[in-house]
């Protein structure tokens, strides 16, 4: 069964979880886009540049 266009996958929701974060907020769509789901699943050593830019969103500012 495909998930319907437009729903994030589990990955995506992984990385939402782990902002702390609304699904709307800005600087977690510009995360997102700028680290997107293929290149996390196809290279280990990105997931691992990406999980300390996803503490620091959960940081208090």
């Amino acid at each position: 069964m495909r998930r319907p266009a437009g729903l994030p996958d589990r990955l995506e929701l992984a990385v939402l979880r782990a902002s702390g974060l609304a699904p709307t907020d800005p600087r977690v769509q510009a995360l997102l886009a700028e680290w997107p789901g293929e290149r996390l699943r196809a290279d280990p050593a990105a997931k691992r540049q990406l999980w300390p830019l996803l503490r620091a969103l959960r940081r208090p500012a």
